[in-house]
C-alpha cells in the first residue's frame, strides 16, 4: 500500500516537472516556460528545461495570451485592446466573420464531443439527454485552434468560429451519438445470442 500511494506520488510530481507553460507574444512567437508570476508590468518565467531556475522577465505589453500546461488559458485583455487599435482588424466585419468560419471549418475538430456523445448514448434511452447538453454547449474560439491568435481581438471572427464550430459539434454528436446506439445495440445482440448458445 505505502509503495503504491509512493508511486502515485511520483508520477505526480513527475506530471508537475515536465508540465509546460506556453506564452504567446504579440508578434506570435511561442516560448515554452514555466509561469512563476504574473506581475502587474511584466511575466515571470523559467525555461523549462533549466536546471539553475534563473528566472525571466517578460513585460506584460509584449504578451498576447499563456496557455497553462492544465489547458487554461490567460488572454490580456488590454493588449487585446491595443492589438485591435493597432489594425488588427484589417478587413472589414464581413471579411473577418467569414474569415472565423474558414479557421473553424479547418481547425476545430469537435472529436471530444463525438467520443462524449457515444459515450452517453451506449446508456440508451438515458444517454441521449447528455448526448444534447454536449451538442447544446457552444464552443469557444479562445479553447481552440486558431490561424493567428491576434483574431482573437476582433468580435466578428470569433463569432463566425464559434457559430461554424458550433455546426461542427452538432454533427459530431449525432455522429457519436449514432456510433454509442449500434454500439449499445451490437452488445446486447452478443449478449442474448451467447445466452441462448
Amino acid at each position: 500500500m505505502k509503495k503504491s500511494i509512493l508511486l502515485v506520488l511520483l508520477l505526480v510530481l513527475l506530471q508537475n516537472a515536465f508540465a509546460q507553460d506556453k506564452i504567446i507574444k504579440q508578434n506570435g512567437e511561442e516560448i515554452k516556460a514555466r509561469v512563476v508570476e504574473i506581475k502587474l508590468q511584466e511575466i515571470v518565467f523559467q525555461h523549462p528545461d533549466s536546471l539553475t531556475g534563473t528566472l525571466y522577465h517578460l513585460p506584460k505589453t509584449d504578451v498576447f495570451m499563456i496557455q497553462f500546461a492544465n489547458g487554461t488559458k490567460e488572454v490580456f485583455a488590454q493588449n487585446v485592446a491595443e492589438a485591435s487599435a493597432e489594425g488588427v482588424n484589417i478587413s472589414n466585419p464581413e471579411e473577418m466573420y467569414e474569415l472565423g468560419r474558414d479557421d473553424a471549418r479547418k481547425m476545430y475538430r469537435g472529436n471530444g464531443a463525438m467520443w462524449g456523445s457515444a459515450g452517453c448514448a451506449f446508456v440508451f434511452p438515458y444517454g441521449l439527454a447528455g448526448s444534447a447538453a454536449i451538442g447544446l454547449t457552444k464552443p469557444k474560439a479562445h479553447r481552440n485552434p486558431v490561424s493567428n491568435v491576434s483574431y482573437l481581438a476582433d468580435p466578428n471572427y470569433v463569432r463566425g468560429y464559434e457559430m461554424q464550430a458550433h455546426r461542427k459539434k452538432a454533427g459530431k454528436v449525432v455522429a457519436g451519438a449514432g456510433i454509442g446506439f449500434v454500439t449499445a445495440i451490437s452488445v446486447v445482440v452478443i449478449m442474448f445470442s451467447s445466452m441462448h448458445h
